[in-house]
């Protein structure tokens, strides 16, 4: 058997990355699209922060990935996303070697950081795995990851003796509400990291919010096409905005997804 090894993502293997996540049924049409989008953020990506991910590949095969991206003015690494296709590695340490070549990296100085070593890494998680999988909770703190403040799911790894990590706020303003917004549904999407988006979450919020109330107008917005309709109301890829509101709940959690969706098509 091939071993593992682990390359970092450049413009020859984009594709790799991009499609890694896919499930095994790789024609379905949305699951393209979620591909498609992912595609042009990575074109964005490479050029600004130059390698943003790392593909783990056994033979050809690629078998897992992480993405990450340097926030400069908090001199951390966020770690945007860890996964491994249970069909493919499960057990098999692939998430751990991805997670090492990129310790391996941020224990040096980094352009990201003015040849300064960044202070730590810090990763956000979501309950969720297939069967038999570690959660991203889990694998990170076996890895000696801190929570930070009261999320159990925002966490951060030191990289320099003493270092607390303290987020800074940069809470942006509330959605603007608009008048031509009430009374109906917008979904934002459009290029991200993430080719699950629009198939799997972006979709989800439809299914969900169809179920609710069969006939509520909604109104899918994309940034690519149409970035002047994000702005205006402070949107950005992801968000559900319900009545002129944006919803807070993760989609993953139907039951108070639904219940907010809910409250918020009663406000007049």
């Amino acid at each position: 058997m091939d071993e593992i090894r682990i390359e970092n993502v450049a413009e020859a293997n984009v594709e790799d990355l991009c499609r890694v996540c896919l499930p095994q049924d790789e024609h379905d049409p949305d699951w393209m699209i979620g591909v498609e989008e992912k595609k042009q953020w990575a074109a964005e990506m490479l050029p600004r922060w130059g390698s943003f991910a790392k593909v783990a590949y056994q033979g050809a095969d690629p078998v897992g990935m992480m993405q990450y991206r340097p926030i400069p003015e908090e001199r951390i690494v966020y770690i945007d996303c860890i996964y491994v296709p249970p069909a493919k590695g499960l057990r098999k340490g692939i998430a751990t070697r991805l997670f090492s070549a990129l310790m391996s990296d941020v224990r040096k100085p980094m352009a990201w950081f003015d040849d300064e070593r960044p202070l730590a890494l810090v990763v956000n998680t979501f309950e969720g795995g297939a069967h038999g999988q570690y959660t991203a909770r889990e694998f990170f703190t076996g890895k000696g990851f801190r929570q930070v403040g009261e999320d159990p799911d925002h966490l951060y790894y030191p990289l320099q003796p003493g270092f607390v990590y303290r987020p800074i706020d940069k809470r942006d303003a509330e959605c603007i509400r608009r008048s031509e917004d009430m009374g109906r549904v917008l979904i934002i999407r459009g290029p991200n990291g993430c080719p699950a988006t629009y198939p799997f979450f972006l979709k989800k919020m439809e299914k969900y919010i169809r179920e609710i109330d069969p006939e509520v107008p909604i109104r899918w917005i994309d940034s690519s096409q149409e970035p002047g309709e994000l702005s205006k109301r402070n949107a950005r890829v992801g968000d559900c905005i319900v009545n002129a509101r944006l919803v807070k709940c993760f989609v993953l959690d139907k039951e108070s997804f639904q219940k907010e969706v809910q409250a918020l098509l009663k406000v007049g």
